[in-house]
């Protein structure tokens, strides 16, 4: 994970990338909100009080602008976004945004979406909230109409759009990654019949092999990825990537701390496991 929010400079961004970049990760991942209410209903699905830690002052860098900034400071590491809450923007948009990050990276881009709890957050942008799955499936959809076809329109129930090119197309055309991030049986079912990699965040490796069994039933062969917090103690590292690999997660996302020592932190994972 970027230092995209709590602590985001042009030094802690481009410092994780490039290191991301030569110690041979994978992929570096930010992660998306527009604004963040003052008060809203606590219903943070990652936390057992239903409260995130981060609060309306939480500095959270544009995550589409982010890639694009580490695009032109990398040459092989892919780009993430887990995962774009869809109430903060729109189907065009999104597909536009995608594009020219992948444009910019020489198609290295891959996207997360998910339908959003935060709902003040959509109201507060004048964005619709209700039905979020149903918009989800079909803006997943239009993106792909968008990054394959010069033109194209779309009769959803709820998303409308008449004759429309968005160019630039992505490099990786319909064929870019999308992750469906969520936890719940919505999520695991869009994934598997839109084509998607499924996205678990803060899960056991029980939960999340719980979801790879139910998304693999539907779809054989279908991609899992799981982010983690990697534990203070890296003597218990081990056991995590390995409860991980055993639930069988394709692609594992480690966070652990925004702070000085980030970078060190993922030059002694890396010595371990890459």
């Amino acid at each position: 994970m970027l230092p995209s929010y709590l602590r985001p400079t042009r030094e802690t961004v481009l410092g994780v990338a490039r290191a991301a970049e030569q110690l041979g990760f994978d992929s570096v991942w930010t992660n998306s909100h527009t604004v963040v209410p003052a008060s809203f209903k606590p219903r943070y699905p990652y936390s057992e009080s239903g409260v995130p830690s981060w609060n309306a002052g939480t500095a959270w860098a544009d995550a589409m602008t982010t890639l694009g900034f580490v695009a032109a400071a990398t040459e092989r590491v892919r780009l993430g976004i887990a995962v774009v809450p869809l109430i903060i923007t729109d189907p065009i948009t999104l597909a536009k945004q995608a594009a020219t990050v992948d444009v910019l990276s020489d198609g290295r881009f891959e996207l997360g979406v998910g339908a959003g709890w935060l709902l003040e957050e959509g109201r507060a942008l004048g964005h619709p909230t209700d039905h979020r799955q149903a918009r989800l499936e079909e803006t997943i959809e239009v993106l792909r109409l968008a990054w394959s076809r010069p033109t194209f329109s779309y009769e959803g129930r709820f998303v409308k759009i008449p004759e429309v090119g968005v160019h630039p197309q992505p490099p990786q055309g319909e064929r870019l990654p999308v992750w469906v991030g969520g936890q719940g049986d919505a999520a695991v079912r869009i994934a598997a019949e839109h084509d998607a990699g499924l996205f678990i965040w803060l899960q056991p490796p029980d939960r999340v092999a719980e979801y790879g069994r139910k998304l693999r039933a539907l779809r054989p062969g279908a991609r899992l990825a799981a982010c983690v917090w990697t534990s203070q103690d890296e003597r218990l590292w081990d056991g995590q990537v390995r409860a991980m690999e055993k639930a069988g997660v394709d692609l594992m996302v480690i966070g652990r701390r925004y702070d000085d020592r980030q970078i060190s932190e993922i030059e002694r994972f890396a010595k371990e496991f890459l």
